[in-house]
């Protein structure tokens, strides 16, 4: 399949010199967090309040970031461990703290939407990575019932290169520049050694 040439816009390139001012004056102590903000308007009409508000007398950039942008949440941030439970136990529960389901586009945000759910790395990392993936894998491939994660997530490497050309470093516009290393062969690999109902790489390489 030919690549998708039309990309989605970077938050640099859909906020212009909005996006730099925020980021060079610290508004956020974490660089990531405007990029993962989503906005309540139009980017476009937000740029436009912007030249038209920051020329006037005490204006605050950062009470207008807050204003016009959903800032991420830390959904992990929540989780609470119970040291009663075995160490298997815990990480079991820890794979349903950190699946995330098919995504939905949505109009000025970062995220890439993937059609399958995916596990994150949790933190501040809130989208799919593309090599911490793998080691994910390994774990979620022990458990039968979740070897349909796995798929998942190897059918959404394979839509980035259908629509990419490659595969991103995690599903964000900021990530459309580069990739990590390659691990897309071995994920095919340890899905195809794990499950024998299918021609997992014939339905990876010819669908």
């Amino acid at each position: 399949m030919t690549p998708n040439k039309s990309l989605p816009p970077s938050p640099d390139l859909l906020y212009g010199q909005l996006y730099f001012d925020i980021q060079l004056a610290h508004v956020f102590s974490d660089t990531k967090t405007f990029v993962d903000s989503i906005p309540d308007i139009s980017p476009s009409e937000i740029v436009a309040l912007y030249e038209q508000e920051k020329i006037l007398p005490n204006f605050n950039l950062v009470a207008f970031v807050k204003k016009h942008f959903h800032l991420p949440s830390f959904p992990a941030s929540t989780y609470t461990s119970d040291p009663t439970i075995s160490p298997k136990d815990h990480i079991n529960k820890l794979w349903d703290f950190l699946c995330r389901p098919a995504d939905t586009l949505t109009e000025g945000s970062s995220r890439i939407p993937l059609p399958f759910p995916y596990i994150v790395p949790g933190g501040r990392f809130r989208e799919i990575f593309y090599w911490d993936s793998y080691f994910t894998m390994l774990g979620l491939i022990l458990v039968p019932e979740r070897m349909h994660i796995v798929r998942g997530m190897i059918d959404n490497f394979a839509y980035m290169i259908d629509q990419f050309g490659f595969i991103l470093n995690g599903n964000r516009t900021y990530y459309l520049s580069r990739s990590q290393p390659p691990f897309f062969a071995e994920m095919i690999q340890l899905l195809a050694d794990a499950d024998h109902t299918e021609n997992i790489k014939q339905r990876i390489y010819l669908n």
